[in-house]
């Protein structure tokens, strides 16, 4: 009974965490949904500047042969000579070697793209290079301007005229600051835990208060450490509000 029980148990997990990715990426495919050109259907934008319409576009990349987009299945166009492509799932412009899809439009465009990265990595009983993936983000301000990965600076750069995107950046920065100091402020913990005791003797395999003193200030930076790590990861939504609210101001405006 009790392994059914586990087995119950797990089984909810399981579906739990498949029902929390299915929601983060249907909401990340609508909001590529959303950020199509609302006055065409499908279109091919090709390195000169022209814009070719269809009632639908399909990307083929076939084993053997060049990789095209296909209108309306039957005029085909090399990718390579293609800058960006709409269908009726989105907008996907070339970003670093990629078609990336545009998830964010306005003022600011947001695209996103998959990277490949190597990293060290000893779990799972065995230590070696391991092959990883990774979601990286750009931005652009104006469909026509250049293209720059996303960071806290450009974001900065982009928002500045704009008063009320500011005020997201300035909570950003001074967050960041109590980051940093936490930061300091943990490493010194683990350190200074570390030397208190090494620099302890004990006799007869007896334990002292002082080294009891040392594994909770090893414990407490560790255990901050991650508390600080999450509050790093949760800040850079200040920057994705900014973007945000520097875009509404156009729909402010149409109000108006």
């Amino acid at each position: 009974m009790r392994f059914f029980n586990n087995a119950k148990s797990y089984l909810i997990i399981l579906v739990a965490s498949f029902f929390l990715m299915s929601c983060g990426t249907s909401k990340f495919a609508q909001s590529v949904l959303d950020s199509r050109e609302k006055d065409k259907k499908a279109f091919v934008e090709t390195a000169d500047g022209k814009i070719i319409e269809a009632n639908e576009a399909r990307i083929k990349n076939p084993l053997f042969g060049k990789s095209t987009i296909e209108l309306d299945g039957e005029v085909k166009i090399p990718t390579k000579e293609v800058v960006a492509y709409q269908n009726n799932t989105g907008y996907y412009r070339r970003v670093q070697g990629q078609f990336a899809p545009r998830f964010k439009k306005g003022l600011i465009n947001m695209y996103s793209i998959t990277e490949n990265y190597t990293e060290w990595d000893n779990s799972r009983g065995g230590q070696g290079m391991r092959n990883r993936v990774r979601i990286v983000y750009y931005m652009q301000k104006g469909d026509q301007s250049p293209i720059q990965k996303f960071t806290p600076d450009i974001t900065r750069d982009y928002v500045k005229d704009y008063a009320p995107a500011m005020e997201f950046i300035n909570v950003y920065d001074k967050t960041q600051k109590k980051v940093r100091m936490w930061s300091w402020i943990n490493t010194g913990a683990v350190l200074g835990s570390v030397i208190l005791i090494a620099a302890t003797p004990t006799r007869n395999s007896d334990v002292s208060g002082v080294h009891y003193a040392g594994a909770g200030l090893f414990l407490g930076g560790l255990i901050n450490g991650f508390v600080n790590k999450a509050r790093r990861g949760k800040n850079v939504k200040n920057l994705e509000l900014a973007i945000d609210e520097y875009n509404s101001q156009v729909k402010r405006k149409n109000k108006r």
